[in-house]
């Protein structure tokens, strides 16, 4: 009796050691992962891999399936607990062996920010530290610059034009270079000022050459006078 209950408790003592060194090691996985089991549930959060091992301050930071409908799924990510607040992030990186320095290229924030190369991302909702190439880029401005060729615009003579530039050194309205170096450019809105710039121009022209019409037909008129 004393001998099989020894061998009970030893076994029991076996096992928790077992689990508790299971527990704390690593593992390897040498073949496929499978985190929870098809249910009979459609929608909803599956069961989620959960990150702790440092103070977790009630964070989740978890990453798990979820699905919107029958045969349509998300893999989320989910950063903490504070929606709208930039505090808690997803971040990709590197190690760099030569230094053992982590270095940032891409952060996504709990407030829906994200930054390519920037760390610090201000109130954009897309922050790029470096060159974009694209087949395309789409802006939506709801103003255009056709106002110029209403009848009611008030185009500037050129002489308060003229005037203008050598005080300021710059068209009007368009920013000066030092505010683009500090501040730089909004796409849409320089796009919408460049135009008005080359309509206001294209009046200009008119303009000159309906003069240039007027002063051929006096010449003309006073050459055949004589």
């Amino acid at each position: 009796m004393k001998v099989k209950i020894f061998s009970k408790v030893w076994i029991t003592l076996v096992f928790a050691v077992s689990l508790s060194s299971l527990y704390a090691q690593d593992q390897v996985i040498d073949g496929n992962l499978f985190v929870g089991k098809d249910e009979g549930t459609t929608l909803g959060a599956g069961k989620r891999i959960l990150f702790q091992g440092a103070i977790s301050g009630n964070d989740e930071l978890s990453i798990y399936r979820f699905n919107r409908a029958n045969n349509v799924s998300d893999l989320r990510f989910n950063i903490g607990d504070d929606y709208g607040s930039g505090d808690d992030r997803l971040v990709i990186g590197t190690n760099y062996w030569k230094d053992n320095q982590y270095y940032i290229h891409m952060v996504v924030g709990a407030d829906g920010k994200v930054g390519i190369g920037a760390e610090n991302l201000g109130a954009e909702r897309l922050a790029v530290n470096g060159s974009i190439r694209a087949k395309e880029i789409r802006v939506d401005n709801g103003t255009w610059a056709d106002f110029v060729f209403d009848r009611k615009y008030k185009l500037t003579s050129l002489s308060d034009l003229d005037q203008y530039i050598k005080a300021n050194h710059h068209l009007p309205e368009i920013p000066t270079a030092a505010e683009v170096q500090q501040n730089g450019i909004v796409l849409g809105e320089m796009n919408k000022l460049l135009l008005q710039k080359i309509e206001e121009l294209t009046l200009y022209l008119i303009n000159q050459q309906k003069q240039i019409s007027a002063l051929e037909k006096k010449v003309n008129h006073k050459s055949v006078k004589h």
